[in-house]
């Protein structure tokens, strides 16, 4: 019985230190998201529109990006993806975890497949969304995207790591290995 009331003493603890508003996903592996991507672009945003779903009872977001490379796979040279939030009128839908565009924005994106007719969507949510900044040095750096209201979990339940800025050609090169890799494995079967 002692076992049990510390177990909810510390769940208790835990769940009074976690921000109100606090998303959670299950934590996935670069190798994860690009054996359940169809293809891993790097690209520029040209357009962002909100709206609301058909059924009025949701803002998403369509985003137009431009492929200027083709890490993993292979994607048309402009891509439409669509995600949760966004701002219409006065009414804004703030969805922790979904990724968020900005015209202009150089982004480096595991893309999900889609039915046929949708729009793609990103991998991961946030976790395949990584935005492309050139640092002091002209070096180029992928930036995760995941906001401070989200948690990463193991399968298991433990909290993950948070991804970490890196540079962008060694990302890139890493990605292109672990594509390269599960192409071997899928064409042994």
């Amino acid at each position: 019985m002692q076992r049990k009331i510390a177990t909810l003493s510390v769940l208790a603890l835990v769940l009074s230190v976690l921000p109100a508003g606090a998303s959670t996903f299950l934590a996935m592996s670069d190798d994860q998201l690009v054996a359940e991507s169809t293809a891993v672009v790097q690209g520029t945003v040209v357009s962002v529109d909100s709206f609301w779903n058909a059924s009025h009872t949701v803002i998403v977001t369509e985003v137009v990006v431009e492929v200027e490379k083709n890490v993993v796979g292979q994607a048309p040279s402009f891509v439409t993806l669509r995600t949760f939030g966004g701002t219409v009128g006065d009414y804004t839908v703030q969805a922790h975890g979904f990724p968020t565009f900005r015209e202009g924005e150089r982004s480096l994106l595991f893309l999900g497949a889609a039915k046929e007719g949708e729009a793609l969507r990103v991998t991961g949510y946030q976790l395949g969304h990584y935005r492309i900044v050139t640092n002091s040095q002209g070096v180029d750096i992928a930036v995760p995207t995941l906001d401070e209201n989200v948690r990463l979990l193991s399968a298991d339940g433990r909290a993950v790591e948070m991804p970490r800025a890196r540079p962008l050609a060694a990302f890139e090169a890493s990605l292109q290995e672990k594509g390269r890799k599960l192409q071997q494995t899928e064409d042994l079967r």
